[in-house]
């Protein structure tokens, strides 16, 4: 009897103990969701500071926590969110919403063999973020890089387009060469940047030394341009961006020429000293005469219009987006100059299992350009410099032929700008296909195979035609 009494209090004392245990637990549940999306986060940290503790969301976001404490700090974090910890001391339904790290992608390059993060990078490498090209609003990627990458120079023809000079660390030879272009890994040329809308670019990084640029041989010598284009992101709701400018473009500063008196009484002492006759007696009837200058700077329009879509759910992520830019040259206006381009972008990554993605990149350009000569000594404004100021606009003289004025005196290399540029046509029209197919298989951890196809199809039509006179 003794012992049947024994037995039952130490089983009452051993429930007693286990259920004043199990009543110090705290039952926490609750949801890991982005921000700025509202979507779940799938495989986010979940961990008891110094408790021991810690779990992983599901697809969905939700987890579950069991902790042996009265009260506890709970810690989430999730690769390109910044982390986040909560205080709890009662069991129930706590949340977290992540906010976006903005910091992470300018810890991470892009170089040869792939990404790295940039504090184990000794070689000289430059970075442009996507944000920060958006802001500039340029028609080409290559004009973002003046000022923006250090030892990068750019130079520019001045017609809207047109495909710049571009030299990293000074002038490679005496014949010059282009640095290698790498977009989304398929190598193309300082050419192709006029295809690529520059709000579709996650980064652009400069390799500049041959620590960084060795996998590219001879090639990267004079140095490599890796662009990274948008993608999207996993278990993340459709998320829409649309964004529009409008501006326009004048020419802030003109050299400074001789008006027609100045010019005539110049063109008297050169025939005197030489002999000659006054060529213009009378020198009060001039005044400021033309400059040409003005007659054939105009002012410009440029414009950018994009929208996107960018989501992505467990095993596809994609980016679709369609953009539009517009720049009219400041020479002659938009009729005579004029860069046009429509591109359609639709970057997907498909996971086929764990270990082998399959990526597919494509882009459609439609591009509709005009230009005139611009930079040679009889160019146009090469003849809105040195042509005659006492000369008016438009032709008064009878029976001449011609809608412009024209000097007596200047009767070779240089003439009226304003007929050079009524006179010249010059047209391209074109439409690009390019892009990539490309397979990755993780073999182990920290080393993937990759198998890529890139491809570039280009159709385009131009006329052109450029007067003597």
């Amino acid at each position: 009897m003794k012992f049947k009494l024994a037995s039952f209090c130490a089983v009452f004392l051993l429930c007693s103990i286990f259920n004043h245990a199990f009543s110090q637990n705290l039952q926490v549940t609750g949801k890991v969701t982005k921000k700025a999306t509202g979507g779940g986060l799938a495989g986010a940290s979940v961990v008891v500071r110094g408790g021991g503790v810690a779990t992983r969301t599901d697809e969905s976001g939700n987890f579950s926590l069991s902790i042996p404490q009265k009260s506890a700090t709970i810690v989430v974090s999730y690769s390109g969110m910044v982390m986040m910890e909560k205080r709890v001391t009662q069991s129930g339904e706590v949340n977290f919403e992540l906010d976006e790290d903005v910091n992470t992608l300018s810890d991470v390059v892009v170089i040869g063999y792939g990404t790295q993060k940039i504090t184990k990078v000794s070689g000289a490498i430059g970075t442009v973020k996507g944000a920060d090209m958006e802001k500039m609003k340029p028609t080409r990627v290559d004009a973002a890089l003046q000022g923006m990458a250090a030892g990068v120079n750019v130079i520019q023809t001045g017609s809207p387009g047109s495909r710049p000079t571009v030299l990293i660390r000074g002038i490679p030879s005496y014949a010059g060469a282009d640095p290698v272009v790498i977009i989304d890994g398929v190598i193309q040329s300082l050419t192709d940047f006029n295809s690529i809308s520059p709000s579709d670019i996650e980064s652009v990084n400069v390799l500049k030394d041959a620590a960084t640029t060795a996998i590219y041989g001879v090639k990267g010598g004079s140095g490599v341009i890796v662009v990274t284009t948008k993608t999207g992101r996993k278990n993340q709701k459709t998320v829409f961006n649309v964004s529009a400018n409008y501006g326009i473009q004048q020419a802030v500063k003109k050299l400074g020429v001789l008006n027609a008196t100045e010019y005539a009484a110049i063109i008297n002492e050169g025939s005197t000293l030489s002999g000659g006759p006054v060529i213009f007696p009378d020198l009060s009837g001039f005044g400021k005469g033309v400059n040409w200058q003005d007659e054939v700077f105009q002012t410009a329009p440029v414009q950018n219009h994009n929208i996107s879509a960018t989501g992505g759910s467990d095993k596809l992520t994609y980016f679709l987006s369609a953009a539009y830019s517009s720049q009219g040259g400041i020479v002659g206006g938009y009729d005579k100059s004029r860069f046009n381009r429509g591109t359609f972008t639709a970057n997907i990554n498909f996971d086929l299992t764990s270990r082998l993605k399959f990526i597919l990149n494509a882009t459609g350009v439609l591009l509709d350009s005009k230009g005139i000569p611009e930079n040679s000594f009889n160019s146009i404004l090469g003849s809105a410099i040195n042509f005659d100021p006492t000369v008016e606009k438009y032709n008064t003289v009878p029976n001449t032929v011609g809608t412009y004025g024209f000097s007596n005196l200047l009767l070779s290399e240089v003439f009226n700008p304003l007929t050079k540029l009524d006179n010249t046509y010059n047209v391209s029209k074109g439409n690009k296909l390019y892009g990539k197919f490309e397979l990755q298989y993780k073999l182990l951890k920290g080393l993937t195979i990759n198998s890529r196809f890139g491809y570039t199809k280009y159709n385009g039509n131009g006329r052109s035609f450029s007067p003597l006179v």
